[in-house]
Order: C-alpha cells, then sequence, then structure tokens
C-alpha cells in the first residue's frame, strides 16, 4: 500500500484510493462486493470498481462521486451448454482467448492504469492476473473470496485430458502475488495463499 507520512494525520485515517477487481461471472461476487465498496466509500475513501458485470449492480445500490466504474473483461466463469451442464472445454478455452493469450498486454495496460489513478490498494475478487499487475507495479493487493479459480478449473483440465492446464499454473502464481486473502464464508481451498485471514473472525 502506498501510504506516505502525513503530518497530523495517521496512515490509517488518510484518504486512500482503492481499485476493486471484480469477475463479472454472475452476480454473486458483484452483489458482496457491494458491500465493502459501500463501506469503503462511508469512510471516505475513493473506489474504482474493474468489472465486466453491468454497472447497475453498483449503481443502484451507491451514488457517490467517490464510485468510478471501469468495464473491463479480465476472466471469465464457466460455460455451460444448459442451466445445469458445463461445458468443461469450452470454459478452458474462453479463458485462454480472454486472460491467457493477451496477458502481457493486460499486464501493462493495468500497470500503466495503476499507476495513473495513484492507487493505493488492489482488491480482487477474485482475478488472478490484477495480483501480478499490483506487485509490477509496486502495489500491494488483497483478495477477498470464497473460492479461487484455480480451484475450479483444476477439474476442468482433469476431466478433460490435461488441456489448457498451464491456465491453472498460471492463476496459483498470480494469486500468490497478493499480500493476503480475506476468506469469506464457506471458502473453499484458500489456505495455501498468503496472509491467509479467515473473513468470519473480523466480523466478530
Amino acid at each position: 500500500m502506498r501510504i506516505e507520512a502525513c503530518e497530523g494525520v495517521s496512515a490509517s485515517r488518510k484518504h486512500l484510493v482503492f481499485t476493486y477487481y471484480v469477475t463479472g461471472h454472475g452476480f454473486g461476487h458483484a452483489t458482496r462486493v457491494v458491500e465493502v465498496v459501500r463501506n469503503l466509500i462511508l469512510a471516505g475513501h475513493d473506489v474504482h470498481v474493474v468489472t465486466g458485470a453491468p454497472d447497475f449492480v453498483f449503481t443502484s445500490e451507491i451514488q457517490s462521486p467517490r464510485l468510478f466504474i471501469r468495464k473491463v473483461l479480465l476472466d471469465c466463469g464457466a460455460v455451460q451448454a444448459d442451466a445445469l451442464t458445463v461445458d468443461r472445454l469450452a470454459s478452458l478455452e474462453k479463458y485462454s482467448e480472454t486472460a491467457v493469450k493477451p496477458r502481457e498486454s493486460i499486464l501493462a495496460t493495468e500497470i500503466e492504469w495503476l499507476n495513473s489513478i495513484k492507487a493505493d490498494l488492489v482488491v480482487s475478487d477474485v482475478v488472478p492476473v490484477v495480483c501480478r499487475a499490483a506487485a509490477d507495479a509496486g502495489i500491494r493487493s488483497v483478495c477477498v473470496t470464497n473460492f479461487s479459480w484455480d480451484f475450479i478449473y483444476a477439474e476442468y483440465v482433469m476431466a478433460t485430458g490435461n488441456h489448457h492446464r498451464s491456465i491453472v499454473w498460471q492463476w496459483e502464481a498470480g494469486y500468490l502475488n497478493c499480500s493476503h486473502i480475506i476468506a469469506v464464508n464457506m471458502w473453499l481451498y484458500l489456505a495455501f495463499m498468503p496472509g491467509w485471514i479467515d473473513g468470519v473472525l473480523l466480523l466478530i
């Protein structure tokens, strides 16, 4: 986190610029993020939400000049053949096209943008590439989630004969760049990530 000494003001009370990256897969992640963003703004901070989710999920709940929405697709979830069936291979291929092949371009763009807004902290739910971008930009990052994409997609890789298995390694490497992981309720396989914190305990 970029925190500089400020005469008469403690670092913990300083106005901060948060960047919150939110996966656009479904509304669950976005609706969870709304409450976190709302409280950050109420505390007097600016929050830039970067997501592929619709704007209204955030703007209908938060009306504030401190909220900024940037529409960018940096990951994708499962491709479903129907309401109950996941097309595993199609999911892997879509992610490869969305975030693996253009990865270097994504990193360069995000590093430049994070520096341009003078971001103090990057928060992710739970876009892996931005943890690496934050690290390369010299900014600390935190993941707030109940699962990581490598856990979900590892089963897809095994079911499709190890197609695109490098994607899972890339995700794990990305997540390892974050400073902390705050695991929210009903978390799955997150203890391997740095600075693991049980988010439920933060409410006690």
